[in-house]
């Protein structure tokens, strides 16, 4: 029984992530360039990618905590046995991998090229 629910609550986590991981691309956040940007697209405000990145980092927060659930709901107990351990252990592994390296494929976006290129300074 607390197999199956520390797997329902890594699925469960690992969609919230996967939805913070979401929010967090759509906002435009990204590690290319001088530090964390934000890439400015021109069809959208700041109170919006604010609210993306506030869900994204909500997500990602209710990721965190609902791994820490799972491990406590699967590990608990008097004496987990080996197969409980593994089983347990390789979940929460492969729900930590397909968020953290969705995490990297969405900030690791370079930001597209200017649609209005600006002329380099001292060149008229």
């Amino acid at each position: 029984m607390r197999i199956t629910g520390a797997l329902a609550l890594t699925i469960a986590a690992t969609l919230a992530g996967l939805f913070g991981v979401l929010m967090i691309g759509a906002s435009g956040l990204t590690l290319v360039g001088p530090g964390i940007t934000v890439i400015p697209y021109s069809d959208s405000d700041d109170s919006e990618r604010a609210i993306g990145i506030a869900m994204g980092a909500a997500g990602l927060g209710i990721w965190i905590v609902g791994l820490i659930g799972a491990a406590l709901v699967g590990l608990r107990g008097s004496r987990p046995g080996r197969g409980r351990r593994v089983v347990v252990g390789i979940a929460l592994a492969l729900g930590a991998a397909v968020v953290l390296a969705g995490l990297i494929a969405v900030l690791s976006v370079a930001p597209p090229a200017s649609e209005y290129p600006q002329p380099e300074w001292g060149r008229a």
